[in-house]
């Protein structure tokens, strides 16, 4: 599997070094150093709500004390 570049969105970034000691990954398209991107896991699946107004979506965790969906739409009950 290829690693992708977070900052361009490339594939192809390769560790740079000597085999026997490898220090960095360097991106050959912008030149960004250790600037991979984690791989989401195909098996975890993102936990789904409804928001209040009715639109579907993944839990938003950004109010710090319930797990609650906000779609950031003008109604009160959308946005945090």
């Amino acid at each position: 599997m290829d690693m992708i570049c977070g900052t361009c969105g490339k594939t192809g970034i390769r560790w740079m070094g000597p085999l026997s000691s490898l220090t960095h990954t360097e991106c050959p398209h912008c030149g960004g150093q250790n600037c991979q991107r984690e791989e989401p896991d195909p098996d975890e699946e993102p936990e789904m709500a409804t928001c209040g107004c009715g639109a579907r979506g993944e839990i938003n965790y950004d109010d710090g004390t319930d797990r609650l969906y906000y779609c950031y739409g003008s109604l009160p009950m959308c946005s945090p």
